[in-house]
């Protein structure tokens, strides 16, 4: 179905632009302290608009998702499809609004852009939980629905991680930061992309008249 095809060309864009701007600027942002958001200040001209696309193109794919999903499902599963609204504009908003550069200052823009971080973390997981425990004999998800809850529990548990490491520094202010946040970030990221992926396979083969 071409909502699937579409949701693996925005996902993949998103991947191959993280890699690159990881082998480009890993000498300017240290990928264990410093979250993806960072490279906006990593000082070249494509740093903040490859960063942007990035956003852009996983906010697109998972839109295209989202269709599939509605297409496939109905309105049965109206909570999940809201949820994944949110993770996409969770996402828009992280291309748009830059995060406040490394220090102790804060910004209401930057603001903005951890509000919509959260936002979009919490909600993916919630819609990848809601389809898995929802669907019947014939959801499209039922093979995969263990897999599914993991990867749900993992990207909770990463939030979980990355939010308290965030309060730490913010609040405890450590020079030089003792907590790899980054890595942690990148993580939460990799377990997000995986609860995609998954969402997105049975869209793959699925015909819709």
């Amino acid at each position: 179905m071409l909502p699937g095809r579409l949701a693996i060309g925005g996902i993949a864009v998103a991947v191959v632009l993280s890699v690159f701007l990881h082998i480009q600027l890993g000498d300017r942002v240290d990928p264990l302290l410093r979250t993806l958001s960072e490279y906006v200040y990593a000082g070249t001209r494509s740093a903040a608009p490859l960063f942007s696309v990035m956003c852009l193109a996983l906010a697109l794919g998972s839109a295209a998702l989202l269709v599939g999903i509605v297409r496939t499902r109905g309105r049965g599963d109206t909570a999940a499809i809201v949820l994944l609204a949110l993770w996409c504009t969770g996402l828009l908003a992280c291309a748009i609004f830059p995060c406040d550069p490394p220090g102790p200052a804060r910004t209401f823009i930057g603001q903005v852009h951890n509000v919509a971080a959260v936002l979009a973390f919490v909600s993916l997981p919630a819609a990848a939980w809601l389809l898995a425990h929802r669907g019947g004999p014939a959801c499209p998800w039922g093979a995969r629905r263990r897999l599914l809850r993991r990867l749900t529990a993992a990207s909770v548990a990463g939030l979980a991680v990355v939010l308290g490491s965030f309060a730490w520094i913010v609040f405890a202010s450590p020079e030089p930061p003792e907590i790899t946040l980054g890595l942690f970030e990148r993580l939460l990221f990799t377990v997000d992309l995986g609860l995609l992926l998954v969402l997105t396979r049975p869209l793959l083969r699925t015909r819709v008249s």
